[in-house]
């Protein structure tokens, strides 16, 4: 956020599809990403692998809401108006990914304190760590091609899903959608 703009930090949208897999019901996977032109972007990461279901969720900034003639706003596809543009949609990006990406790594929703956790948190894979005093990050987990369609996907982040509690099968509304919205504001506000 220190670096001064460049042509690159240009006005669009942040975008959310959920990518369904019946095969793995314990999570939930999230693509997170970017967008200039968002009808066009959706409808392109719909054509590029049809290998699971993908529902999009939403985007920022913009809401569904009702259209001008009436008829109820929709996130089907064909029916989407984006709405008015965020700034510097490239650097909130990656200020949402870090973010998403220590959730999905961590996962500390599944702590019944959250968000006023105060004890270390356990890491996915089992062990016990504190995100704020960890030495090193988050380890990444080596991408693998897609059986389908033989492409590495990336900026999709996998969640553990919540089993009880006011998380569970609300990890989009509860958990990712409030941080885009939070650092949306602040690149919005500060930036």
């Amino acid at each position: 956020m220190e670096k001064s703009q460049s042509p690159s930090d240009v006005a669009g949208y942040i975008y959310t599809f959920e990518i369904r897999d019946p095969k793995n019901p314990r999570s939930i996977q999230l693509k997170v990403g970017r967008a200039v032109n968002l009808v066009k972007r959706l409808d392109q990461w719909g054509k590029q692998c049809g290998s699971k279901e993908q529902v999009l969720r939403g985007w920022w900034p913009g809401t569904v809401e009702d259209d001008d003639d009436n008829s109820s706003g929709s996130l089907m596809k064909g029916r989407i108006k984006a709405g008015e543009k965020g700034p510097l949609c490239h650097r909130l990006e990656r200020l949402v990914h870090l973010e998403l990406a220590d959730l999905a790594a961590y996962a500390p929703y599944l702590d019944p304190k959250y968000p006023n956790c105060e004890t270390p948190v356990k890491q996915t894979n089992g062990s016990s760590a504190s995100p704020a005093k960890s030495k090193s990050p988050a380890k990444k987990v080596a991408k693998k091609p897609c059986l389908d369609c033989g492409t590495v996907h990336r900026e999709i982040f996998t969640f553990p899903r919540a089993e009880n509690g006011r998380y569970k099968g609300r990890e989009w509304e509860l958990i990712v959608q409030p941080v885009i919205e939070k650092w949306g504001g602040f690149v919005a506000d500060c930036v």
